[in-house]
């Protein structure tokens, strides 16, 4: 029965990495870490993908707080493998702000171009549902676990097809202006799996 249960774990690990199709997608990273009104904060993610042979990519995202429970986010980016220059915006309605004794919510609304293998275009619009809860360390340090549910669709060459991810990880407040992330995401449909991390000053 053991070795069944490997065989199964290790065949669901091939299947994520030996997908050929391409696909793209942009991670969730410091989407979660609210961003107060007429604030703003720049993060740097760098992210390795498995699928359509590999790949890895840098995105610089910029997020300015525009209202009391809203976020605008605007990223820019390129990449090497399948992806190249991505560009898009993402807008966050924080819901349930992650105070003392309760869980954060919230869901944001993505849409990002890819330019693909032989110049092809890709734009992707995709919902982010996620919850998220920090916890207090010593000092301006804190640690902030997430999972979100990504889904939506891709539109390329006048088709398009749906797309949905798992998406767990974490935000590591540093100082009280920095903090890193460690991310992972998997696909469930037409999406890339992928490893991501990064750094995030706030104002």
């Amino acid at each position: 029965m053991e070795n069944l249960n490997l065989s199964l774990i290790l065949m669901g690990c091939s299947l994520l990495i030996t997908s050929t199709s391409q696909k793209a997608q942009a991670g969730v990273f410091n989407i979660p870490e609210f961003v107060e009104q007429k604030s703003w904060s720049v993060g740097l993610e760098p992210e390795a993908t498995f699928s359509s042979g590999g790949s890895f990519s840098n995105t610089v995202k910029f997020t300015y707080g525009i209202a009391s429970l809203s976020n605008l986010q605007v990223g820019l980016g390129t990449g090497t493998g399948t992806r190249g220059f991505r560009g898009g915006a993402t807008y966050t309605f924080d819901f349930i702000p992650d105070l003392a004794g309760q869980i954060g919510a919230g869901i944001a609304f993505q849409m990002y171009h890819y330019k693909l293998q032989a110049s092809v275009g890709q734009t992707e619009m995709t919902l982010y549902p996620y919850v998220h809860n920090q916890f207090e360390t010593s000092g301006h340090s804190a640690f902030d676990p997430y999972i979100a549910l990504p889904f939506g669709m891709a539109l390329r060459d006048g088709t398009y097809r749906t797309i949905t991810q798992i998406v767990v990880g974490s935000y590591f407040e540093t100082s009280k202006n920095f903090g890193i992330n460690a991310e992972l995401g998997m696909n469930m449909k037409g999406a890339d799996s992928y490893l991501s991390g990064g750094i995030t000053y706030r104002d």
